[in-house]
């Protein structure tokens, strides 16, 4: 279609919007009507029949001095001048007579007409003013004819996800409608021939119009359930979806909710900033929701995954540490705030953090994780070894196992490499052999002690270790190494 018939179909809605409009508000000011009958009293000092003589006239020479006219006459002239300004409106009758059409009869006619047209342009053009006028008047007698146009609009222009959406909303909004039929074989259609298998049933179930619920209850569970499930896929008409909703309803109670739905559609489409405003918003506008901590920690996820504003992460984590002990939020938050805390070098925050988590969460798997962490902080990041040393102790204090064995090494590596401390060395030692007899570490640590002394030349308390290995255990391997270190040291 040529530019020219675009904009006549233009030219033409204006028409029909604003010339009803125009019509229905035609009125004459009251100052024109009162000039007009100043104007007008002068003219009718004279009797009834000479004003009739003077009425054909358009273009008469000024007028004669008429002879005084008898009292009674002039007087009712005087009083038909007073009916005319009492009512001032009866000066009009053109105004009067003219009765306002129905505005939104009047485009609604105007839509269904434009788009039999077969030109696509004209459906393109047509479709977002539809759109629109929907906006302007969901409640219009015609505004459940009006959503199945827009999705056969849809249709003809080959947008198939924003018609299923529109048709979907046609079940929630209508769900017993006389086209409810039409718009549920329409949507089924669609869905076989033009979307993937594996949504189709769960589209499906979305259109069947809950038992109960108003309808702004309906059209919230479908449009949080849409962006819930299916958002990613039909992301631009859910989010016009969203829009419309939070125009038309205000003041419904969920929209805490679907604040929430909003903004995790934003972060999985990878709309980062609307995100966190999302969350934002709902924080801000919503203190009391129960979805308060869940934005909250949605919020941090997106500042601290996604934005790189770890300081404004940090705040927003300890917040919910704070203020919402316990909850499954608060210990994502734990978990996020170490890492963040160590990325800006603010180490014995991050230590404290990790106390925190071993405090909180004894007996979740992450407290171990805790204690190491703390002590590779402590040791690495601090250059507080015999702190590091002091948190793997505690860990062997706590957990009996095999991962006990292995800190009480690390803590016997530190000890002999950045304290130099051969006696807290041996000490790690002693406390394997002594609480894990029956492992196969005991004569491997004992034999870790006596290789220490040799290393820092005491003979005496080598020797004192591999007896103990020969003692106790004699069919193990380590035995017969440590009879060879005792005999060499006892012939040098």
């Amino acid at each position: 279609m040529n530019f020219s018939r675009i904009l006549v179909l233009s030219l033409a809605f204006s028409l029909v919007c604003f010339l009803p409009r125009a019509a229905h508000t035609q009125q004459m000011p009251e100052e024109m009507i009162e000039e007009a009958s100043s104007d007008l009293e002068p003219q009718l000092q004279g009797s009834p029949e000479e004003m009739l003589e003077e009425a054909p006239t358009i273009a008469a020479p000024p007028p004669q001095k008429l002879p005084k006219a008898p009292a009674p006459a002039r007087e009712a002239v005087e009083i038909q001048v007073q009916k005319k300004e009492a009512h001032p409106a009866a000066a009009l009758p053109v105004s009067a007579k003219v009765i306002p059409p129905d505005v939104m009869t009047a485009e609604w006619e105007f839509f269904k007409a434009n788009s039999e047209d077969k030109d696509d342009d004209v459906a393109e053009a047509v479709l977002p003013q539809l759109s629109q006028w929907l906006k302007t008047y969901p409640e219009g007698k015609y505004s459940d004819e009006a959503i199945l146009l827009k999705a056969e609009l849809q249709l003809r222009l080959g947008d198939y996800r924003s018609a299923v959406v529109t048709l979907i909303r046609h079940t929630q909004e209508y769900p017993d409608s006389k086209l409810g039929d039409a718009a549920r074989q329409q949507l089924g259609i669609t869905i076989d021939k033009k979307l993937s298998k594996k949504i189709k049933d769960p589209l499906n179930a979305l259109a069947r119009a809950p038992q109960a619920g108003d309808k702004a209850g309906r059209l919230a569970a479908f449009i949080g359930g849409m962006a819930d499930e299916f958002g990613e896929e039909f992301y631009a008409p859910v989010l016009s979806e969203f829009d419309g909703f939070f125009v038309r309803f205000p003041a419904y109670t969920g929209r805490d909710a679907l604040q929430l739905s909003l903004g995790n559609l934003y972060a999985r489409k990878g709309e980062y900033l609307p995100a966190r405003l999302a969350y934002e918003k709902l924080i801000q506008v919503y203190p009391s929701s129960k979805y308060l901590v869940r934005a909250k920690k949605e919020l941090g996820d997106v500042l601290a995954d996604n934005l790189k504003e770890y300081l404004t992460a940090i705040k927003v984590y300890s917040d919910i540490t704070v203020n919402f002990p316990g909850t499954d939020e608060a210990w994502a938050a734990y978990l996020q705030l170490p890492k963040l805390t160590e990325k800006q070098d603010q180490y014995g925050r991050a230590v404290a953090v990790y106390e925190e988590i071993i405090k909180l969460y004894p007996d979740k798997p992450e407290a171990r994780d805790a204690f190491r962490s703390e002590a590779r902080v402590l040791r690495k990041e601090m250059k507080n070894p015999a702190g590091a040393v002091a948190v793997l102790n505690r860990f062997a204090d706590k957990y009996k196992d095999e991962e006990a064995i292995e800190e009480l090494y690390l803590a016997a590596e530190i000890a002999r490499k950045d304290m130099r401390d051969i006696d807290t060395e041996v000490k790690m030692y002693d406390r394997i052999a002594a609480e894990y007899p029956d492992s196969k570490e005991a004569p491997k640590a004992l034999m870790e002690a006596g290789r220490a002394f040799e290393k820092v030349k005491n003979p005496d308390s080598a020797i004192k270790y591999y007896e103990k290995i020969m003692d106790r255990y004699p069919d193990d391997s380590m035995a017969k190494k440590a009879y060879k270190y005792k005999t060499a040291l006892t012939r040098s």
